[in-house]
């Protein structure tokens, strides 16, 4: 099991959001799980591999107010991320980073 953490930056109708995604990559079945740390809430996902560096993932971003579930596809590339998030509410820039160092931990759920 691959496992590899992003500071991510998500460009959404309110602006900005920084946050972490942590993706576990089972690399016999191609299939994806991990989770995306934004708006103070941990968010599981999964998904798949559609090609070398190329992921496609699905999940919900919690708030206090709302549940918003999202698409979301993306490359990795150098340890860039780069993609985009479909939401009901429009398409958002997903763009990020791989961290170095272990990942945070937070306690927030």
């Amino acid at each position: 099991m691959k496992k590899v953490c992003y500071t991510v930056i998500l460009q959404s109708q309110l602006g900005p959001r920084a946050g972490e995604l942590l993706l576990q990559e089972d690399e016999a079945t191609g299939a994806v799980s991990g989770e995306l740390f934004l708006l103070g809430r941990r968010n599981h996902l999964s998904g798949s591999v559609l090609q070398r560096g190329k992921y496609l993932i699905s999940g919900a971003l919690r708030s206090q107010v709302d549940k918003e579930p999202y698409d979301a596809i993306f490359t990795i590339k150098q340890g860039r991320l780069a993609g985009g998030m479909v939401t009901r509410h429009g398409c958002w820039d997903l763009t990020g980073m791989e961290l170095s160092i272990a990942p945070p931990v937070h306690t927030a759920t």
